[in-house]
């Protein structure tokens, strides 16, 4: 796969000729120095490249045989969340401030599994103790702010997975948290992969992170 943003005066290259294959419950780790294009890398899977400026000029996106590169922006959307999930690495800037996490999380399962509002805030509540939140019944009501790091990023993890996607990619899932709390992120990632056979690529530049949790490691440069 091959990614160029058009810039004033010519195109660059953003990235170039990259290629990897990824099995069902396995884990791959994209590693390498911040702008490698990392982060861009997942953006493209997501189909979220911000176009324009950028545009994927070759190669292909396969999904159990469907090329992602090709879908419409409705299908993409279908895809987002339901089959193919992202954590992204600063969860109090990726929830919403001014909504519940029980909501943000019933509101994915509501427009991707097409539950009832009741069902969707059980299926929350589930999803929150699934993540080892204390007093599920109690979180599903709180806000962003009234949770510490660790546990928001927790939440973006019980999102990610509320709909069982095939691929969860996370992004620097461990940033700003202390070395007790990253250690627990990646062993609660593990025991829900096991539980769920999701595929996991892991971005990250820490290659402690890598150790613990990488079967596959791509190093982009």
């Amino acid at each position: 796969m091959t990614v160029e943003f058009a810039i004033r005066g010519g195109v660059v290259p953003v990235i170039d000729d990259l290629s990897f294959d990824l099995d069902s419950g396995g884990t791959l780790s994209l590693v390498g120095e911040s702008g490698c294009g990392k982060s861009m890398t997942a953006l493209a899977i997501m189909g979220l490249i911000p176009s324009p400026p950028g545009v994927i000029s070759a190669g292909s996106i396969i999904l159990q045989g469907e090329d992602l590169v090709q879908a419409t922006d409705a299908r993409l959307r279908a895809i987002r969340g339901n089959e193919i999930s992202m954590v992204f690495q600063e969860p109090m800037t990726s929830l919403n401030p001014v909504y519940t996490v029980g909501e943000q999380i019933a509101e994915t399962l509501r427009r991707h599994q097409g539950l009832t509002r009741n069902q969707a805030k059980a299926q929350a509540i589930q999803m929150i103790d699934a993540v080892q939140i204390p007093l599920p019944d109690r979180r599903v009501n709180d806000y962003p702010h009234q949770l510490s790091g660790g546990m928001r990023q927790r939440i973006m993890i019980a999102m990610a997975l509320a709909c069982q996607p095939k691929i969860l990619i996370a992004d620097e899932p461990t940033t700003a948290l202390d070395v007790t709390v990253q250690a627990q992120i990646f062993d609660l990632m593990q025991n829900l992969q096991r539980e769920t056979g999701a595929a996991i690529i892991l971005i990250t530049h820490d290659m402690g992170s890598v150790a613990e949790m990488a079967e596959r490691v791509v190093v982009m440069y």
